[in-house]
């Protein structure tokens, strides 16, 4: 038995500071989370594994999922410490306190936000808002008069990381914010959404809350470097014995995400995902009137899909949760009571386990793993489903689309991975990403990598030059050495009426994976099961329920009906579920221990296990060392006999 170690120094680091930053569509459950992070470990949030995991008729443990989440549980009840919040919609508040009270109101009313608001049909009448804005005037100059004097911009220089700290999380601020929310939601949350986009848009694109200007990237990261100030503030501000745990709710763009991503190491995106039919059900319970939930999901829709690709400052949610490390699905527990149940029931019915995917667990539950695992890396291990996802989130990055990049793995029931594929040309074709339009507008160089469609037609070429010539020529400053490679289809559709998505060059993700157990003559895959980055549209759905697949798992739902019009229909259906779990680098920082656990457990108790020879080695040692301290004490016994024996005569 060795003295016992006391680990904490070692992962206080992590403990310490962790930045999580949220992201996810409207209705999606972002703000809920955000609050149970907020609150910490409790135990009436949290269901108990006998609440879930134990089968009331045996009282054994249901499935290994439920063993590792009792680990989780019993790790989060000591160390799952509660978060501080800030809010992306506060902070926009800070930046209108940057501008006087009256420019804000005379915002309200300007000819720059009709025409955004026109935009989705929404009127943009803030009268009565107006009228509640003026009893909160003289604390709207307080409080912009209390943050001047922070002097934000000097903020390194004068050190005044106090003041900052005392403004957001200690100060009436944030009591302020909420009134303001309330306020401007309180005819039409629709319009406080909207308001606070085209606010949030203003400040990417020109740095000011209130003009549209062109578009600088010099101000693309105005809203998230003041978040970073907070942040730091409250690093260098809160007490010793505080913890730097912070959530920001939530992330609407994928460049801000970014920044966050270079600056920390410890900073983690986690989006929250939500089926349809339960998104929409929020929906319309927070936009009450059937007209604002119509505007509602336009206002969803502008959101998610993001702007063109020159409108790299608005948000675009759908690039948001491609690049987060951890996704939620947001079930509450009575949801995924239901779906477990369903399992059970198509088990029964087929007397056979073709179902084999694991239960489905609560959001809360969900979480709790999570936030687990930031603080304790490799305390469980991943689950079949993030294993498999990882690969073909790994496999996304061979993609030569300069669109976007998707990956699928195929498995049978077991999850024993028998495909991989992703979006790219067919074997033998030049992907986009290689090829140069100057190639093929000055015909040279690597000429051949085009085809005779591309160098004949005509309509297409004078397309490309239209697009391209003048444009390479007059901004080579700006490429700096980048390759000109261009997107066939969308050329190609500009080049004739109507747009046609069988003109892409490349396959499918999906199509892909399949055609490779084709090619190389692999295993039938009835029961298996696809993972792929994105959902499949209704082409791949088509082949998918062909080839017998029981289960796809899924990160970023397709828009389009295949999941209604092929998955759901016939009489083997097939089981859409959104995936959670960890992928990319947070498959990683998660999963990776700090050290074995097994010397984790040896330093934290103190114990030492030898094996048997060992044993009984020290054992003969022991005996040995002790026969020897024996003949010792025979051999002066001796001489004292002898001498008392010579003293008697």
């Amino acid at each position: 038995m060795s003295k016992p170690t006391d680990l904490s120094h070692i992962y206080s680091l992590r403990n310490n500071f962790t930045i999580i930053g949220l992201t996810g569509q409207i209705g999606s459950g972002c703000s809920e989370v955000a609050a149970q992070l907020s609150k910490g470990f409790n135990n009436k949030d949290f269901e108990t594994l006998r609440e879930v995991g134990i089968d009331p008729e045996t009282g054994k443990i249901k499935h290994n999922s439920y063993r590792k989440y009792r680990i989780v549980y019993d790790y989060a009840k000591d160390n799952f410490k509660s978060y501080s919040t800030i809010n992306y919609k506060d902070v926009l508040i800070i930046f209108l306190l940057q501008n006087s009270f009256e420019n804000f109101v005379d915002f309200l009313s300007s000819e720059i936000l009709n025409k955004e608001f026109a935009g989705i049909g929404q009127d943009a009448d803030f009268n009565y808002e107006v009228q509640g804005l003026s009893l909160l005037k003289t604390q709207f100059d307080a409080l912009s008069e209390k943050y001047r004097l922070i002097k934000i911009e000097d903020i390194k220089k004068n050190n005044n990381w106090k003041e900052l700290y005392e403004f957001y999380f200690k100060s009436e601020f944030l009591s302020f914010c909420s009134a303001i929310h309330d306020l401007l939601k309180e005819k039409s949350r629709v319009k406080r959404n909207k308001l606070l986009q085209v606010i949030s848009t203003n400040l990417r694109k020109s740095g000011n809350p209130f003009e549209l200007s062109e578009p600088s990237a010099d101000n693309i990261f105005t809203i998230v470097e003041l978040i970073n100030y907070i942040i730091k503030s409250h690093r260098k501000s809160s007490a010793e014995d505080e913890r730097t745990q912070i959530v920001i709710d939530d992330l609407r763009s994928p460049i801000e995400i970014m920044y966050f991503k270079q600056r920390y190491a410890a900073f983690y995106t986690i989006a929250i995902n939500r089926y349809d039919e339960s998104r929409n059900k929020a929906l319309v319970e927070k936009y009450k009137s059937p007209d604002s939930h119509g505007i509602a999901k336009l206002l969803c829709k502008e959101e998610y899909e993001g702007g063109k690709s020159h409108e790299f400052y608005k948000a675009n949610i759908s690039a948001c949760i491609q690049q987060a490390d951890i996704h939620i699905s947001f079930l509450t527990k009575e949801e995924a009571d239901y779906k477990n149940e369903e399992i059970q029931k198509i088990n029964s019915v087929e007397n056979k386990a073709i179902d084999k995917t694991s239960p489905y667990f609560s959001w809360k539950m969900q979480l709790l793993k999570y936030v687990s695992l930031i603080s304790h890396p490799g305390l469980i291990t991943p689950s079949p489903e993030e294993r498999c996802m990882q690969m073909a989130y790994t496999a996304k990055h061979n993609s030569g689309c300069i669109s976007r990049h998707v990956g699928a793995a195929i498995t049978d029931e077991n999850y024993s991975i028998k495909a991989i594929g992703w979006n790219n040309t067919p074997s033998g074709q030049v992907p986009c990403v290689l090829r140069n339009a100057e190639d093929l507008l000055e015909h040279k160089n690597d000429i051949e990598s085009f085809t005779e469609f591309e160098k004949k037609d005509s309509k297409f070429f004078k397309a490309l030059e239209d697009n391209f010539r003048s444009q390479i020529k007059e901004n080579s400053g700006n490429l700096k050495g980048r390759n000109v490679c261009f997107c066939f289809k969308d050329v190609k559709n500009s080049s004739s009426d109507g747009k046609n998505q069988v003109h892409t060059r490349s396959l499918h993700a999906e199509e892909n994976a399949f055609l490779q157990i084709t090619k190389y003559g692999g295993v039938g895959i009835e029961n298996g099961k696809l993972f792929t980055t994105a959902s499949p549209c209704e082409l791949c759905a088509k082949k998918a329920y062909q080839l017998g697949i029981k289960v796809i798992y899924y990160i970023d739902p397709y828009s389009g009906i295949s999941d209604e019009h092929i998955l759901s229909s016939g009489d083997k259906p097939i089981k859409p579920r959104l995936f959670n779990g960890a992928i990319g680098n947070a498959y990683h920082w998660l999963y990776n221990p700090i050290m074995p656990y097994k010397d984790e457990m040896t330093l934290l108790l103190g114990n030492k296990f030898d094996d048997y020879a060992t044993q009984q080695q020290k054992k003969a040692s022991r005996l040995e060392s002790e026969s020897e301290e024996k003949d010792l004490k025979i051999v002066e016994l001796e001489k004292r006999i002898k001498q008392l024996e010579e003293g008697s005569k």
